[in-house]
């Protein structure tokens, strides 16, 4: 995975405070070309993150902010 990451996050509507961490994502050439994203939960260890994470094509994504 690339090293370079980026945490998604979502913002708490009710009273407009901080954001909660939800998922890291980070970006990775795609064996077809392209490019996509593997997103897990942050602070996850080696083991956990073998078995919780999601690959999606980075076309896919959309800002939460288009989707609350």
């Amino acid at each position: 995975m690339s090293t370079e990451g980026a945490d998604t996050q979502r913002r708490n509507t009710a009273d407009s405070e901080v954001a909660e961490k939800l998922l890291t994502v980070e970006h990775e050439p795609a064996a077809g070309g392209g490019q996509r994203s593997i997103l897990y939960p942050p602070g996850s260890t080696p083991s956990e993150l073998e078995a919780n994470w999601l690959a999606v094509s980075s076309d896919l994504l959309v800002p939460l902010d288009d989707v609350q």
